[in-house]
């Protein structure tokens, strides 16, 4: 029986002697590895852990071997997350991998990017798990600041699009501008040419109606033509004018929402006759602002009847009104045909028109009487989905321009 006993003893140091052997071989292999690596328990107890594991924790091994992160780590949030982690390994019996920033004891931050995988035993029973953690701080440092480039050209980019697409505009506004200039040259030069044997001709024309004032006469109707003609004539060269010279504008305080509602109700047969739904989005408690009243109604309505104009067989009009860091703006939408890309440029300019019979000068007035206001007016567009023309007129305090 004693020798039975002595028996077991050997084999049970020897066993002993195994497992410290076998243990000393994964720390050898440990501790050869590039990167850290460890051993844990079930309990996330940590039974193996390298010299690089040694180093990120600042601990010696004799500190660290059997007990878990919340004995050893100072972070007890980092602690926890760590735990969860070992637990999620253990319980699904699945690799798990993070990438997260830890605080050394010397109060850096470093990146680490750790996989944990579970460890079986010859049943497949779950025993602990080994975990390979591997320094990135100087890759994550390298991507952030190749992001921090990335960002910069971006901005800049951004930047060189806003500024280039300010210079097209101002390009824009100083073409307008000489179109209107040449314009208001033109304009003198036809006004002094035409209108004084035009007003001639209308004379003329009101003496010949006067002595043949009896319907039968056959010269009666062509009478009627030619002044008719003579009247579009003058109608012609006045708006001409008033595309051309500078606006003598009477300013005074008057409420915006006013002036459209009257727009509407002076074309509300025509908004009626074409099945238009007209949608008010007016802001509440617009101060009034320094305006010529019956120029911007004006303006306004050339605007709402373009947009009537593109929705023959019907359609929405919404008009909307707010304040934008202190700027009124207006919109005007329809759901109606749209404007050509290449024609968006163009609207705005003396004689140019998509209409048929159109004369093309509304619009061009239209831009004169907002500029004439200190302000903007725009116009985006799509094809078969509508147009929005957005006016923009400044605060009272501003100064107003009194010319083109």
């Amino acid at each position: 029986m004693e020798e039975t006993n002595l028996i077991i003893d050997e084999k049970i140091e020897l066993g002993h002697k195994d497992a410290e052997k076998e243990l000393k071989q994964y720390q050898f292999m440990a501790d050869s590895a590039c990167g850290a690596l460890f051993f844990k328990n079930l309990k996330s107890q940590y039974i193996i852990a390298n010299n690089k594991t040694l180093e990120i924790f600042g601990l010696s091994r004799e500190q660290i071997i059997g007990k878990n992160d919340y004995e050893i780590m100072s972070n007890k949030k980092g602690a926890i997350e760590n735990v969860e982690y070992d637990q999620l390994v253990f319980k699904t019996g699945n690799p798990n991998e993070v990438t997260k920033c830890v605080i050394g004891m010397d109060g850096r931050e470093r990146w680490f990017h750790t996989i944990k995988i579970p460890q079986f035993d010859n049943k497949g029973n779950i025993i602990g798990l080994v975990g390979i953690a591997r320094d990135i701080t100087q890759r994550k440092k390298v991507e952030e600041e190749h992001v921090t480039i990335v960002e910069s050209e971006m901005k800049k980019a951004e930047e060189l699009k806003k500024a280039y697409a300010e210079l097209q505009e101002s390009k824009n506004e100083l073409v307008r501008s000489e179109k209107l200039a040449y314009t208001g040259r033109i304009a003198a030069g036809v006004a002094h040419e035409i209108r004084n044997p035009l007003t001639n001709v209308i004379m003329s024309v009101q003496q010949l109606k006067k002595a043949t004032r009896k319907p039968e006469n056959p010269t009666a109707k062509h009478i009627e033509i030619v002044e008719r003609n003579t009247e579009r004539i003058n109608y012609l060269i006045t708006e001409l004018l008033n595309c051309a010279r500078p606006l003598k504008l009477d300013i005074q305080l008057h409420d915006i929402h006013m002036i459209l509602k009257n727009v509407l109700e002076s074309i509300k047969s025509k908004i009626r006759l074409q099945r238009i739904k007209v949608v008010k989005g007016f802001t509440s408690h617009l101060p009034k602002i320094m305006i010529d009243r019956n120029q911007i109604e004006r303006a306004f309505l050339n605007i709402v009847l373009n947009a009537i104009e593109a929705m023959p067989k019907g359609g929405k009009l919404t008009i909307a009104t707010e304040l934008n860091e202190s700027l009124f703006v207006l919109k005007i939408q329809d759901t109606g045909k749209g404007i050509p890309e290449k024609d968006i440029i163009r609207i705005f300019d003396p004689f140019f028109s998509s209409k048929h019979g159109g004369v093309g000068l509304g619009l061009t007035l239209c831009y004169g009487i907002i500029v004439s206001h200190g302000g903007t007016i725009e116009v985006k567009s799509k094809l078969k989905k509508g147009t929005i023309f957005t006016v923009s007129l400044p605060p009272v305090e501003h100064k107003l321009r009194r010319g083109l």
